[in-house]
């Protein structure tokens, strides 16, 4: 083998899938997610005769998993990105 070719074997076996954009959306597809379920924690009573209304905010409800899935979505673009 000349040493040409050792070159481009040696580059095309160094390129790696994603690129630096690539994990920058997988990092904050991961915050939101993490983000999500944090927001998710709590809402329990201190007795367990007591009924806490606490489980049932807007919090818990609905702004947790619209957090939760936007991350995945991220997450999805994210692997979906062509490198340029």
């Amino acid at each position: 083998m000349s040493k040409i070719e050792n070159k481009q074997e040696e580059t095309e076996r160094d390129v790696f899938v994603f690129g630096k954009e690539n994990y920058k959306f997988l990092f904050i597809g991961l915050g939101l997610i993490v983000l999500g379920f944090i927001l998710m924690i709590g809402g329990g009573s201190e007795s367990p005769d007591e009924f806490n209304e606490g489980i049932f905010n807007f919090q818990r409800l609905t702004l947790a998993p619209i957090l939760i899935l936007a991350g995945f979505g991220v997450e999805v673009y994210a692997i979906m990105k062509r490198n340029k």
